[in-house]
């Protein structure tokens, strides 16, 4: 058993009190009202770059892509053609009148790349401000960010999306591009103008109209002489992702169109104790990692999903301080951005004396926010902080569009993924784990909560973790996981019947292979063999259910009837499994006896122009009453009654006396335990 280098910390607030596995790590809480909103607030304008420039049609338009956008699946983009003084701009008003000092952040992302020609690197959007600096009213100057300038940054790049921070140490030129060396910080800047704000240049690029220009942010490109050597001539350029933060308020702007993602279908995946699916059992207390104890069970109820669940159990009297953790890695790498699905459900309920309600168990993600992989944040989804949780019931969460704590549990304080996402766009689900442990970014545990999660019993099913795609961002998929027990198996047994005359059924037994505390169904089927649907028997399909707490069943299939002696026939049911439990005996043989008496009766001469008769039965009836009778003139007339023998058999001569020549017609009558079964009828020429 490993050592770990340092104990747990708890860290508590609210109703539940949770732990992270790791060092702590200094967090800026993202603000509870920050948001993610689209474009509505921006417009799109275009005009000449000159002393008498006019307005122009914009060359704009929201795009999928390109590549996987930086956030949602696309972007807006501007094209610039050659030889123009054309100028793009993608502005918002949402800011006008804002103190320049209540900006607290501002980035965005820019992917540029030629449209034609080859040369030097096409330049991204640049990002300018509209100040006005004493409060009069006008604008004073131009605050640019141009990337090409802020290589400390990153170097610029085609064909790739990159990010670019404006505050902080990001530099910006005042009235125009002079390189890096004149270039200045927005804090700076904010330093020395403390009554600057942002303001919207609203003189009219033709000089004939009062018209606003749209707003004091805006994202440009073009404006400058054209031509090959023009470094975004000839090029499309494309932004997204653009955070602007005021007082600590941040909103993110996800550009692009508004276009719905495509939802494949759910995958479903049961982990049982033989295969868990990609998940893990681990455990610890503040020094060691521990043997985990958690189990697949029955029950408790009418779980979510299956017939089971995985449970954990705490308890003081072994160790006060343990933490059981349900954990895997198939999510590992995935954004916190692209998750839409994160569902479970749980029951929990105090064992033994214990009187204090119990809390659920709690979701937490281990999340990367600047890129290196390793562990930044942790995120806990608590149940108690997003409904009221109900004791030794089973509840169903819906933690994606539910408030999480930041690195312990904030109670009230909690934030939404969307929030945390506005303060980290970049996040991602991390592996989370010490030395050779299995980890997972992705963990449900129970533990360290104090008497809320102590002395009681709780369980898991149901959990549901769905994303988009990391290649493009427009199909989301999601994978169900069933947490079981093992199944029942159910088989159908075989079944035998004696044909009879009229009601008979075969009834096949269907058998769990043990009893669970939930319905357990299977689709049948007859299938014909010697016996022929609809002749022999009624075709049946449909959905057999055992209830929850029984072990066995039965189906029905009528069988038709008849007095005709014909051989024994054979049909078979078979079972298919269904949501839950597996199939141990999936067919069941089904056999049709023949209990019908077949009568032969033969005629023969005998003496004085008398007929002889003979009957036997097969099979044998013993003493079985007999009749013969004769058809004359369309009327069956009655000339014997006698019992067969014991081997059921008759030989008599009839009484009458015939002409020579006559000819006569008999059949045979014999009543049988099972019914009357007739002969066919005979002729006969008297001799």
């Amino acid at each position: 058993m490993s050592r770990r280098r340092q104990r747990v910390g708890a860290l508590a607030a609210g109703s539940v009190v949770v732990c992270a596995l790791g060092a702590p790590v200094a967090f800026a809480a993202p603000a509870t009202t920050s948001e993610i909103t689209g474009n509505g607030a921006w417009v799109a304008q275009a005009y000449e770059n000159t002393a008498t420039g006019i307005y122009l049609t914009p060359q704009q338009s929201d795009v999928e892509g390109p590549a996987r956008a930086p956030f949602g699946s696309g972007s807006h983009r501007m094209v610039i053609g050659e030889s123009t003084v054309q100028t793009e701009l993608y502005r918002t008003p949402k800011y006008d009148g804002t103190p320049l000092a209540d900006i607290t952040r501002l980035e965005y992302s820019t992917f540029a790349r030629r449209t034609n020609g080859a040369g030097a690197l096409r330049q991204p959007t640049f990002l300018r401000l509209n100040v006005d600096k004493d409060g009069d009213g006008d604008q004073d100057e131009q605050l640019f960010f141009f990337p090409a300038n802020n290589t400390d940054q990153q170097a610029v790049a085609n064909g790739v999306w990159q990010h670019w921070v404006v505050t902080g140490s990001g530099l910006l030129n005042v009235g125009g591009d002079a390189g890096a060396g004149s270039a200045t910080t927005l804090a700076a800047y904010k330093t020395a103008n403390p009554a600057a704000e942002l303001i919207n240049n609203d003189d009219p690029a033709d000089g004939t109209a009062t018209t606003a220009d749209g707003g004091s942010i805006a994202l440009i490109t073009g404006g400058g002489n054209g031509g090959g050597t023009d470094s975004q001539a000839n090029g499309e350029y494309f932004v997204d992702r653009v955070v602007v933060g005021l007082d600590g308020v941040d909103t993110l702007f996800d550009l692009g169109p508004a276009a719905a993602v495509q939802t494949v279908a759910t995958s479903g995946a049961t982990v049982t104790p033989s295969n868990l699916q990609g998940w893990y059992h681990e455990a610890y207390d503040a020094v060691d990692y521990l043997d985990s104890n958690q189990a697949f069970v029955d029950g408790p109820g009418a779980t979510p999903a299956g017939g089971g669940a995985l449970r954990f159990a705490l308890s003081t009297t072994t160790n006060p301080d343990r933490v059981e953790l349900f954990r895997t890695t198939q999510f590992d790498g995935t954004l916190v951005r692209d998750l839409r699905t994160l569902k479970f459900s749980t029951f929990q309920r105090a064992t033994g004396a214990n009187t204090t309600p119990q809390q659920p168990v709690y979701l937490r993600l281990s999340v990367d926010t600047n890129g290196d992989g390793g562990m930044d944040d942790t995120l806990f989804y608590a149940p108690a902080n997003n409904g009221t949780v109900a004791q030794s019931t089973w509840q169903s969460w819906d933690a994606a569009s539910g408030v999480w704590g930041v690195n312990g549990d904030q109670g009230n304080g909690s934030v939404t993924l969307a929030e945390y996402v506005v303060a980290h766009p970049d996040a991602v689900i991390v592996k989370n784990a010490y030395q050779d442990r299995p980890g997972g970014g992705v963990a449900f545990l129970v533990g360290a909560s104090g008497a809320s999660q102590m002395n009681g019993e709780y369980f898991l099913d149901d959990v549901t973790i769905g994303s988009v795609d990391a290649a493009t961002g427009r199909t989301s998929s999601a994978k169900r996981f069933d947490l079981d027990s093992v199944a029942p198996a159910v088989s159908v047994g075989d079944a035998r019947v004696l044909e009879g005359n009229s009601g008979t059924v075969l009834n096949f037994p269907v058998a769990l292979s043990r009893a669970v505390p939930r319905a357990v169904a299977v689709d049948f089927a007859t299938v014909a063999g010697t016996a022929t649907a609809g002749q022999d028997f009624t075709a049946a399909s449909g959905i057999l259910t055992i209830p929850a707490g029984a072990n066995s069943g039965s189906i029905t299939v009528k069988v038709a009837s008849d007095k005709v002696r014909e051989p024994h026939e054979a049909l078979s049911v078979k079972l298919t499994a269904r949501d839950y439990g597996t199939l141990g005996k999936a067919v069941g043989a089904g056999s049709i006896l023949n209990d019908d008496t077949k009568v032969a009766l033969e005629l023969g001469k005998a003496a004085k122009h008398r007929v002889e008769a003979s009957v036997k039965t097969k099979a044998p009836v013993a003493k079985a009453t007999v009749k013969l009778f004769r058809v004359v003139k369309g009327k069956n007339v009655r000339v014997l009654k006698d019992e067969l023998s014991k081997k059921g058999r008759l030989s008599t001569v009839l009484d009458e006396q015939f002409e020579k020549g006559t000819k006569v017609k008999l059949f045979a009558k014999v009543r049988t335990p099972h019914g009357v079964y007739v002969s066919e009828t005979v002729r006969h020429t008297v001799r």
